[in-house]
């Protein structure tokens, strides 16, 4: 729907959960993940530079090595916050995140990473199923041998490779928040090697991720009650939501989350396999169960991505002091060119005096020096850590770059296209008496060419509160007055207006303020922009007069023209 056309009418009428860890879980947020997906697009799918294919007699053995993958560190990275000197043999490109933890893989890990997309995301395959990666052409490699004695080979002899594996599951797991059926797996690397034990060359030929058990008990099947839920989730937060606006979407999926979960406490010391739907975000949408912090934050990115929003989780320690804290996740969302936290579970818990869950957004949209609670900026109670695999150390995520600064929620145009026109003040002569400001809209192209007018209307405030303060949107008390009806029209203009009515005679004198604003959604950032007309200053009495001077020179006035001017008579006169 095009929100210009709305006007017209208006107007004309995890993480990868690699293992069950149970042990070191906070009370505080615990972290588990069982692996699920979001809709990433595994876009430009990689087709590495040829490597020449071995022939047959180049080959002096193949072998195959298969490992339990490592945990990630989301339960147990206590320590790593404080800087105690632990060191990764690798890092991400530093050009970081872009769109998805994709992003920051190379070709072969890309490859890795499309191949689990295309089989858990595409084909939501069970988890009983194997997913095989074939590499072609094939990855070289150095052999580093632990047992120099032994031609057998161990999965770090493969060097680099394990990496790869490692590297792309983390980033697909984090990406990928909606395969919530799959709990753990195990990889097999099949290798060509070129010579013996001492001169440790080889290539890999492909990889094979065989996947564990259910995240919790018959958690594939649920897969149709959680579609069916995805959607309804969806529907509701389109009609909650005020406007088309990214800020308002964000709000309504943050304040549906809220309205509709629950922290799941028995998980904190319960099975991590019968309470494995914690660590997902299925009961948001089937009602299984209750979920920690990571059902929180999946189901944020899951439904972000329904509406094109870009959201990344974010893991780390959650601090309720200085010194005191636990594994946590969150969420950045991109507006515009900048990313703001939301944390939904640490605004979720609060509850109004009839018991139903009350809203709160004490962590919502902002930035890393944004005063929160227990006198903390979010960047010190929420601290981010890119190790994301307790072992080996050799993965860390780029989380995208926070804003320092909360969200504004409104961009105010200094320099508008859209022509907007405060045209003067008329008074209201009978009661209930009131002032009325007229508000002109230029009708051409410009107005045309923005499709998304969610809202436009008048500000309204006595004069006196302000000081030299600038009327706005955010002033504090403002009268905002949402244009319903259209005054005047015609091919060039539409007028509205802003009446403040109920005037006590005693406040006739008072000087008010009247600025005319309009909304409109920037289609490209989704972003909210405000245009202001000139701010006018009118008192009661001033338009009275001003309207007494006009009437009084009229040469030949109406019965109507007499009769206003008698009631503005007696109102100067008194």
């Amino acid at each position: 729907m095009k929100l210009y056309q709305e006007l017209h009418n208006r107007i004309c009428r995890t993480t990868l959960s690699i293992a069950a860890v149970a042990s070191s879980l906070f009370v505080l947020c615990i972290v588990f993940s069982t692996v699920s997906f979001m809709e990433v697009s595994a876009s430009g799918l990689v087709t590495p530079t040829d490597i020449p294919m071995l022939s047959s007699n180049e080959i002096a053995k193949t072998v195959a090595v298969t490992r339990k993958a490592p945990d990630f560190l989301l339960s147990n990275q206590t320590g790593i916050r404080k800087n105690t000197g632990t060191k990764f043999s690798r890092f991400l490109p530093a050009t970081g995140y872009n769109g998805n933890y994709r992003s920051e893989l190379d070709d072969n890990e890309k490859k890795t990473y499309d191949a689990l997309y295309q089989a858990l995301v595409v084909e939501r395959k069970n988890y009983t199923e194997t997913v095989r990666v074939d590499y072609n052409p094939t990855i070289p490699f150095d052999v580093v041998y632990s047992n120099p004695d032994s031609d057998d080979l161990s999965i770090d002899d493969l060097g680099d490779i394990d990496d790869i594996v490692l590297s792309a599951a983390a980033a697909f797991f984090y990406d990928c928040p909606e395969a919530f059926w799959v709990r753990s797996f195990n990889y097999t690397i099949d290798a060509d090697l070129t010579s013996g034990k001492n001169q440790g060359k080889g290539y890999v030929d492909w990889i094979e991720f065989e996947f564990g058990s259910d995240a919790y008990p018959n958690a594939y099947n649920d897969l149709a009650a959680y579609d069916t839920g995805l959607s309804a989730a969806v529907s509701s937060i389109n009609q909650s939501r005020k406007n088309e606006s990214i800020y308002e979407t964000i709000k309504a999926i943050h304040d549906y989350i809220l309205l509709n979960a629950s922290y799941e406490y028995d998980a904190l010391s319960g099975s991590t396999y019968t309470y494995g739907y914690a660590y997902t975000a299925t009961p948001l949408f089937t009602g299984k169960g209750k979920f920690v912090c990571e059902g929180y934050s999946k189901a944020m990115k899951i439904l972000c991505g329904k509406f094109g929003i870009n959201c990344a989780l974010v893991s780390g320690d959650g601090m309720t002091s200085a010194s005191s804290g636990g594994p946590h996740m969150w969420n950045y969302v991109q507006i515009g060119d900048k990313w703001y936290a939301v944390d939904s579970t640490w605004d979720d818990g609060l509850f109004n005096q009839d018991g139903t869950p009350a809203l709160n957004y004490n962590y919502f949209l902002v930035g890393s020096t944004t005063w929160v609670k227990n006198n903390m900026t979010f960047s010190q109670d929420h601290i981010s850590n890119g190790q994301v695999m307790s072992s080996p150390t050799k993965f860390s995520m780029v989380f995208p770059i926070l804003s320092e600064s909360a969200y504004d929620r409104y961009i105010v145009d200094t320099n508008p296209k859209i022509t907007l026109t405060t045209l003067g003040a008329s008074i209201r002569l009978s009661e209930p008496y009131g002032i009325r400001f007229g508000i002109q809209i230029k009708r051409d192209d410009a107005l045309k060419a923005v499709h998304h007018i969610p809202e436009f209307g008048t500000l309204i405030i006595p004069a006196t509160t302000l000081g030299d303060n600038e009327l706005t949107i955010n002033t504090p008390n403002v009268r905002k007055i949402r244009a319903e009806n259209i005054y005047s029209q015609d091919e060039t203009q539409y007028t509205y207006t802003g009446v403040l009515i109920k005037i006590p005679k005693s406040f006739f004198g008072t000087n008010i303020k009247g600025r005319g604003y309009l909304i409109y959604i920037d289609n490209e950032t989704g972003e909210e922009h405000i245009i202001y007309s000139k701010t006018v200053e009118r008192s009661f009495y001033g338009v009275a007069q001003a309207a007494y001077d006009h009437y009084s020179s009229i040469e030949n006035p109406s019965e109507s023209d007499k009769s206003i001017l008698n009631k503005l008579k007696g109102f100067l006169n008194n």
